[in-house]
């Protein structure tokens, strides 16, 4: 009679990111979380440096670079604070405008 093994599950980025986030609130060292769920440590510690590195990448590129196309806008002096008014219009991509008034 062969041993039984249990049967090779795939897991998605989303379940590898609860499972690291489990372990990390669970106050257990990688090794002893892995062995509670049968988890290879060396898979474990592979798929946490590949969604650290991606988030890394993901925050790289959403800060924005230092450049002059900044403009100041000041406010008008002639209106009162009182009865200021505003509107301000952003086109976003994907034909996303975002309008703002006051």
């Amino acid at each position: 009679m062969e041993p039984t093994t249990k049967p090779f599950t795939r897991l998605s980025a989303h379940q590898w990111r609860q499972l690291i986030k489990q372990q990390h609130e669970s106050g257990l060292s990688q090794k002893a979380f892995c062995q509670s769920r049968n988890i290879g440590l060396s898979t474990f510690n592979t798929w946490k440096h590949k969604l650290e590195k991606k988030a890394d990448s993901l925050t790289d590129q959403l800060q924005p670079e230092a450049s002059s196309d900044w403009i100041e806008l000041l406010p008008d002096t002639q209106e009162t604070t009182a009865s200021a008014s505003w509107h301000i219009e952003l086109e976003l991509p994907g034909g996303v405008v975002l309008r703002m008034r006051r």
